[in-house]
């Protein structure tokens, strides 16, 4: 199982200008933050499983170990007709 956790944190200005009548415009760019994990389980069904523990970083870009991000999985089997 491979997946990615995905935050939109901020849009940055990456240019800013105006035109000779005055009208200014910005072009934005988005931060996207992600968490990426890779993994094999094996689950019951209707029962949750961890799969994993991240710990995400801080404003300063370091793995910040105070905080954690929990990822739980449900296996429910599907009759499909």
């Amino acid at each position: 199982m491979f997946r990615n956790s995905v935050w939109h944190t901020v849009n940055n200005v990456w240019l800013e200008t105006k035109d000779a009548l005055g009208n200014s415009s910005k072009v934005q760019m988005p931060d996207i933050y992600v968490l990426r994990f890779q993994t094999s389980v094996i689950c019951v069904a209707g029962q949750y499983l961890m799969a994993a523990v991240l710990s995400p970083k801080d404003a300063k870009g370091e793995t910040d170990r105070t905080r954690k991000v929990m990822v739980f999985v449900k296996c429910d089997v599907l009759t499909v007709e």
